[in-house]
């Protein structure tokens, strides 16, 4: 009878530690200006040996202004811009929106699992799940955000707990102020940066430094070393640059994409994982 007990306790335990494990980690990424707004990406890790199901999940995010204030205000979208396509106007979800709540103190990412439907799996990874964008109303604003511990995250039809099953990292503040030093200065070398994130599914960002205007070519190739995609094809001045890549038309596997200039030439392998 006691090596029933024993087993019983063992059992709820065992289930009651699985259940208390982080299973997802939000976090805000990649701060920059295009053309005329200011973006930010949501980004989702989950744990290595864990997986994330997305039910419908609400990220809420609390964001300000300082010196002065009222310097952004969120775009509404549906789609959200850069939703993941997992995510995102499929047989199993509807149209993953960003939404202003709080009167336009605060702002929610939201995932639509359709009534009925198998929602998609996350193994271990760091997955670009959408991108907030917001009205550029004075740049001169230090932008602040964090994430609401109210946010309502589900795993399938399960709610997640904050703290225990779900976690989030704050972004730094002054946002747009770092983003805006570090685009305006020139960089002493040519550098080709890793992709990121990587993998990915299915949207990336490839930066590179350019310490001399110049004719440059980034390209993206296959395993085979045939040419699948051209994202840059001409002239540029000196700087530091971002490119998206939408990977949405390829299939999952090795790409290389080569960065060449006059006097520079690299190339660094990215994988995709649908």
């Amino acid at each position: 009878m006691k090596k029933i007990i024993l087993l019983t306790l063992l059992i709820i335990a065992v289930a009651f530690n699985s259940y208390a494990q982080v299973k997802v980690h939000f976090s805000l990424q990649n701060p920059r200006v295009e053309s005329g707004y200011f973006v930010i990406d949501l980004y989702a890790n989950v744990p290595s040996g864990q997986t994330w199901s997305p039910g419908p999940t609400n990220v809420r995010i609390d964001y300000y202004t300082t010196d002065p204030p009222n310097g952004i205000t969120l775009v509404e979208e549906s789609p959200a811009l850069n939703a993941n396509n997992n995510l995102n106007n499929n047989v199993n979800y509807g149209y993953l929106t960003t939404t202003d709540i709080l009167n336009g103190t605060a702002c929610s990412m939201n995932i639509l699992l359709l009534y009925n439907r198998t929602p998609y799996q996350f193994t271990s990874g760091n997955y670009w799940i959408a991108s907030f964008k917001f009205n550029l109303l004075n740049p001169n604003s230090c932008i602040m955000m964090v994430f609401r511990t109210n946010s309502a995250v589900f795993d399938n039809l399960t709610p997640l707990t904050y703290g225990t099953q779900w976690t989030k990292t704050d972004p730094p503040p002054c946002l747009l102020s770092d983003y805006e030093n570090n685009a305006s200065e020139i960089p002493n070398d040519y550098v080709l940066h890793q992709n990121y994130p990587n993998p990915f599914n299915p949207v990336t960002k490839i930066s590179f430094d350019l310490p001399k205007s110049g004719f440059v070519s980034l390209k993206i190739y296959n395993i085979l070393g045939n040419e699948v995609v051209t994202l840059v094809n001409d002239y540029k001045n000196a700087g530091k640059y971002i490119i998206e890549f939408n990977a949405s038309d390829l299939s999952s596997g090795i790409y290389y994409y080569r960065l060449e200039t006059e006097n520079f030439v690299d190339v660094k392998k990215m994988v995709l994982i649908k």
